[in-house]
């Protein structure tokens, strides 16, 4: 996911704050928390390729191991079940389980993990989102969990990629967990909701309050530039109508996501470096308190979800999956998912 150098002035007042910024071009989560019909989270997947995306169901009881490529790799069994999707055949990039507790992974170029600790046992970060849907209910637990282990970069599809991490669960909690100069940094609250790309997230916090509705004087951006887009989600997700239902809540929180969406043949205007841009792959909108998981292709019109009370997810059910991208995918496919092969 590409880089550039982007220099932003910004005058306030009599202050002015120069912003040296590392920018991709890669995936918006919104979490839309404050309304009293249902906690929704919406995000979308922005890829220079296809990601091989597999919308998967996992039951409860699975052996997993935490593939951190040394001896001491972190084992678990799945106490959870979950629907997923599943990059590169390896990689859970978004999830959500049958407890409400919802997972994203998203790229952030200044990642710099831990220096690994062989004491600790490790979990490729691969799989992080999946062990947390795998053994959590909440963020905090999810939370208490990281002291238990250590995120090791490894190569999926022939890269490593930088990622941070968002939590959310059913009572509107939610972290973003990033690793930045070599150490472990935690957001956690409920006023965290919004999460793009480059800079870190306290960068981002700092910068939002430079436009108006957050305390500042700039109109709202319109690039698909991580700072603009993070911009863009949180001053929409602010100023969104209260729904009369859990269903207007979903599709709410689908709106905001959706003007952050980057189209096919993009050209990025910020003034950044970048050569040309990622689009947008797919969007999720889950329904933490309803436990309804949903899907969309931007190559196909069709909307499609699985309800999680509706799946079978008892230990010692197969996993459940299903091309991501299949066109003839629409409505509720609860029933629908055919054994993995």
């Amino acid at each position: 996911m590409k880089k550039s150098i982007r220099r932003q002035g910004i005058l306030i007042g009599a202050c002015a704050l120069a912003l040296s910024v590392t920018a991709s071009f890669a995936c918006t989560r919104v979490f839309w928390n404050t309304n009293k019909q249902a906690m929704v989270v919406a995000r979308t997947m922005d890829l220079f390729r296809s990601d091989e995306a597999v919308f998967t169901v996992f039951p409860r009881g699975i052996e997993r191991d935490g593939l951190s490529g040394d001896a001491n790799s972190l084992k678990w069994k799945s106490q959870y079940g979950s629907a997923a999707i599943v990059c590169f055949d390896k990689a859970t990039a978004d999830g959500l389980n049958e407890k409400g507790l919802q997972v994203s992974l998203l790229y952030l170029g200044d990642s710099d993990y831990e220096k690994r600790d062989a004491k600790q046992p490790g979990l490729s970060y691969s799989l992080w989102s999946q062990y947390f849907l795998d053994t959590c209910s909440t963020v905090q637990e999810a939370l208490d969990k990281m002291k238990a282990f250590q995120v090791v970069p490894v190569e999926v599809a022939g890269k490593q990629w930088p990622l941070h991490l968002s939590l959310a669960d059913a009572t509107g909690d939610s972290a973003i967990i990033e690793f930045i100069k070599g150490k472990m940094v935690i957001h956690h609250g409920k006023q965290y909701t919004t999460m793009t790309n480059e800079p870190s997230f306290d960068q981002q916090l700092a910068n939002l309050k430079n436009y108006k509705l957050f305390g500042g004087k700039l109109a709202m951006p319109g690039d698909i530039d991580p700072q603009s887009r993070f911009v863009r989600a949180s001053s929409f997700l602010k100023t969104l109508t209260a729904p009369k239902t859990a269903l207007e809540a979903a599709a709410g929180v689908y709106g905001v996501v959706r003007t952050t969406a980057i189209p096919f043949g993009a050209h990025d205007t910020s003034g950044g470096d970048s050569a040309d841009t990622w689009p947008t792959l797919w969007f999720t909108i889950a329904d933490l308190t309803n436990k309804i998981y949903s899907f969309q292709s931007t190559r196909c019109p069709h909307l499609y979800w699985v309800e999680l009370d509706k799946l079978t997810l008892t230990e010692g059910s197969p996993i459940r999956a299903v091309d991501a991208y299949d066109p003839a995918l629409a409505g509720d496919i609860s029933d629908k998912i055919p054994v993995k092969k």
